[in-house]
């Protein structure tokens, strides 16, 4: 019993350590220095307490089964609440055929900083729209895009950093989904 404890123990301490990693490592990329310093430390703090466990017990299964278990659920967790808190900005580029306007005009009725430009795709003209916006929004722009045009082309990539232009922001309230 005692084994199985100290694997579940084990597992836990992985799960944390793990899923504090994965958020230093995406605050870090970001270049929010403090934040990943201090996650940093938090993770290598549990990561050396877990790994006493493991060694004090290496040969057995389920030491073992628990230090590796941990690592692949921490990621699954790590990932789950980076998604939850939806830290960050993204660039969403749409491309739609035909005319701009309802893009347009729903897009910044949203509140949606929007810039557009022409361009030519394979069957023509189209209208590109580029727009900077916070990450917990991309949902909601998302479903808006659809709504307007669903034959539209969208992409979305991470921003690091955005300065100047229009950024629209949502109240502080709702930065954390619920």
């Amino acid at each position: 019993m005692d084994v199985l404890l100290s694997a579940l123990l084990i597992f836990f301490l992985r799960v944390c350590d793990v899923s504090i990693g994965t958020l230093r490592s995406l605050y870090a990329h970001r270049g929010h220095r403090t934040v990943a310093a201090a996650l940093g430390l938090a993770e290598s703090l549990i990561f050396v307490f877990a790994i006493s466990k493991v060694f004090s017990g290496a040969t057995h299964i389920w030491m073992m089964l628990g230090y590796a278990a941990g690592f692949a659920t921490g990621n699954f967790v790590g990932i789950t609440i980076e998604r939850w808190i939806a830290s960050g900005m993204v660039m969403v580029r749409i491309i739609v055929r035909g005319t701009r306007g309802a893009m347009m005009d729903g897009l910044r009725a949203a509140g949606f900083g929007t810039t557009s430009m022409e361009g030519t795709g394979a069957e023509g003209e189209v209208h590109i729209f580029i727009i900077v916006t916070q990450r917990r929004r991309q949902s909601e722009l998302l479903e808006l895009v659809e709504k307007i045009d669903p034959q539209a082309f969208v992409t979305l990539d991470a921003v690091n950093h955005a300065q100047g232009g229009y950024l629209s922001f949502t109240p502080a309230a709702t930065s954390v989904r619920k």
